[in-house]
């Protein structure tokens, strides 16, 4: 018996005690691990090049550009990939083709809509902005386009090839925006090496998932389904981009790098459990009713690595951003509170839960209701109590969120 052997033994014994297809898990979460991982270095290096040569209201204009075109970015139906994980993991591979078309198709009222703002900054004198969303118009939608392939290859499960292609991605980025971000300090050469750079590579790896497509077989569900979960995530997607825009308003571009140095790092240990990523072709699959109490388990348990890492996170943070963000360290209190939104990554395995049974209108609820709340106390506490009031936004809606989730997973 070799040594992988052994271990794929191991793994079958200890899924008495885990109640968890525990070779799938350590197949998928390796490949997860080391894609999220990488992505998590490069991500940094990216943050610590920004910090070190980028003035910080340069770079807060900046983040509030990519803020604007995240929020014109749901024109690009961004959750479609969940719809269509689900459908390629019941070999409904045409839904891949027909999101992309669907996708493309819906992007140009997002493109209009940028153009409108382009023009706004033009008509009040910002030639600055102006360009910058001028030319993000006909750019900002093709990088998210081009993200559908992770939601073929996870359809398949083949987090092997989806994680090379991410590295891949990630890499050949960073050598074309590091470089630009070290010789140049200006905000439109910076907004064009991010987009151009994105556009290609991304581009590129939807094309090669594109033609790896292996059937005709269609689900009428998919695309309809797709659209629902973009609006349901309407005002998630705004709520998480707007706080940087209400910033920008009543605190200026400073204040807006200081919060997303705060954020970024928070954002980025999150995405270290891969929950949804790993759970939500398994489930498409099976009936929840029938693995609701053995799931329930899984989410407790998973208290037991989430609140632990965000204790680790808070004690850590001020020697990590005193070693890579030394500029940023009035960032660390900001993001030593947000660490509790990592104690409450386990609410999302329940979430992928809802999402696998098609549970609409617990979705519908959940996903409108608690970001109208969490802007319309954006909007109260910001100009009050400033990035405090953003944050304390930030986990009283987070937290409410959870319950709702867990209220509703209940009721299945």
């Amino acid at each position: 018996m070799n040594i992988k052997e052994k271990i794929i033994k191991f793994l079958r014994w200890s899924e008495q005690y885990t109640k968890t297809d525990m070779v799938y898990l350590a197949k998928g979460g390796f490949w997860q691990t080391l894609n999220r991982g990488f992505t998590f270095v490069i991500g940094l290096a990216t943050m610590s090049f920004l910090s070190r040569f980028l003035p910080k209201e340069t770079f807060g204009t900046y983040k509030y550009v990519l803020s604007i075109t995240g929020i014109l970015g749901l024109f690009t139906l961004p959750a479609m990939s969940k719809a269509v994980i689900r459908a390629i993991a019941n070999q409904k591979e045409k839904e891949f083709v027909k999101s992309i078309k669907e996708k493309i198709k819906w992007s140009s009222v997002g493109i209009i809509a940028c153009l409108a703002v382009a023009g706004w900054y033009f008509w009040q004198g910002n030639s600055l902005l102006g360009y910058s969303f001028l030319m993000a118009s006909f750019l900002f939608p093709l990088p998210r386009i081009g993200n559908n392939y992770t939601a073929f290859w996870h359809g398949r499960k083949r987090f092997d090839v989806n994680a090379r292609h991410t590295v891949a991605i990630n890499f050949l980025e960073a050598m074309v925006f590091l470089p630009v971000i070290y010789f140049f300090n200006n905000l439109l050469v910076i907004l064009a090496a991010y987009f151009l750079s994105r556009c290609l590579f991304r581009g590129i790896a939807c094309y090669l998932a594109y033609n790896s497509v292996a059937n005709e077989h269609e689900d009428n569900d998919t695309i309809n389904y797709g659209k629902h979960l973009t609006l349901m995530q309407a005002t998630k997607t705004i709520a998480s981009q707007i706080d940087k825009v209400i910033i920008w308003q009543f605190l200026g571009p400073v204040q807006v790098a200081v919060y997303s140095f705060a954020q970024l790092p928070v954002t980025k240990a999150k995405a270290f459990l891969p929950i949804s990523t790993l759970t939500l072709p398994k489930l498409s699959e099976k009936n929840v009713n029938e693995i609701k109490k053995p799931l329930l388990k899984k989410f407790k348990r998973l208290f037991l690595v989430s609140i632990p890492a965000a204790g680790a996170f808070a004690l850590i943070a001020p020697y990590f951003y005193k070693f890579l963000f030394p500029q940023y360290m009035e960032a660390v209190p900001f993001a030593q509170a947000l660490a509790v939104l990592i104690a409450l990554v386990p609410f999302s395995l329940l979430n992928t839960s809802l999402i696998a049974e098609m549970r609409k209108r617990e979705l519908y609820f959940i996903r409108v209701g608690t970001p109208v709340l969490k802007i319309i106390l954006f909007l109260v506490l910001a100009p009050l109590y400033g990035i405090w009031g953003i944050i304390t936004a930030l986990l009283l809606t987070q937290v409410l969120n959870g319950l709702l989730v867990y209220y509703f997973f209940r009721k299945i």
